[in-house]
């Protein structure tokens, strides 16, 4: 509870003291939206790894080498816990654009600061709205940003994956660019699992990316399960690590959904 209480004042000062700055980057973003994102980068950076270390997360990170910034790529993950979004925005090099839920669009000062980054409020419960944002980040790929996706389209709260929305990968699909997964494993058990922070270890990795050469005559299912089976063996390849394996015949195997 204390870890808590202290997290939340200290996001709340973090968040008071760069008002200024948010300021700036979003009048500078009108005009020099390369410098303004520049400048984000770099207070996400400064500020977001102590605070999320603040909130629990003992971090071990691998594959920064397979991290692009040239050019732009989807970054497709899964989803266990809120901790996830502070990883993406201080972990992944730049500061993409993310696919959240409209309920983020409620966090003062954060959801400003998302909107100046380009991130997209999808409401789940709206198909039709879905598919507008879906076209969004087909966009933005194809005006050179990068974008950040969670196929299960919420979060699992624990370590199992729920099933990828294939939809959520037509934008890679239509603007030809790469995709990069990353595996994260253990945010659930900052805060998820009882409701307040506590300290737990988390393991980051993100994987080589794959051409749009490598997917081009796949269908979205064919896509999806193929990514998610990439992700599933690397958390199981992580608990490897750690000694927590799942016996062999336990594993999950992503196959293409029935119905596609």
């Amino acid at each position: 509870m204390i870890r808590s209480i202290l997290f939340l004042l200290a996001a709340a000062f973090v968040a008071l003291i760069n008002i200024p700055s948010c300021l700036i980057w979003h009048f500078r973003s009108k005009t020099d939206k390369a410098g303004a994102y520049d400048k984000a980068t770099r207070i996400c950076h400064t500020w977001i790894r102590p605070i999320a270390k603040l909130g629990g997360v003992d971090l071990k990170k691998r594959g920064d080498e397979n991290i692009v910034t040239d050019r732009p790529v989807l970054y497709v993950g899964n989803h266990q816990g809120d901790m996830d979004i502070l990883l993406i925005m201080s972990e992944l090099g730049d500061l993409y654009s993310i696919v959240a839920k409209k309920e983020t669009k409620k966090v003062p000062i954060v959801a400003q600061w998302m909107a100046n980054a380009d991130c997209i409020f999808m409401d789940r419960g709206n198909p039709r709205q879905t598919l507008e944002s879906i076209k969004r980040a087909q966009e933005l790929l194809e005006g050179g940003r990068s974008v950040v996706i969670f196929p299960e389209g919420t979060r699992s709260k624990g370590p199992e994956m729920n099933e990828f929305k294939p939809g959520a990968l037509r934008c890679a699909v239509k603007a030809k660019v790469p995709i990069i997964p990353f595996a994260i494993d253990g945010t659930y058990k900052v805060f998820e699992r009882q409701r307040y922070l506590k300290k737990a270890h988390v393991d980051m990795s993100i994987l080589p990316e794959i051409g749009p050469e490598e997917f081009a005559g796949l269908k979205t299912p064919e896509l999806s399960a193929m990514l998610q089976q990439k992700i599933q063996d690397e958390l199981y390849r992580l608990r490897e690590e750690r000694g927590e394996a799942a016996p062999e015949e336990e594993r999950k195997v992503w196959n293409v959904p029935q119905n596609s």
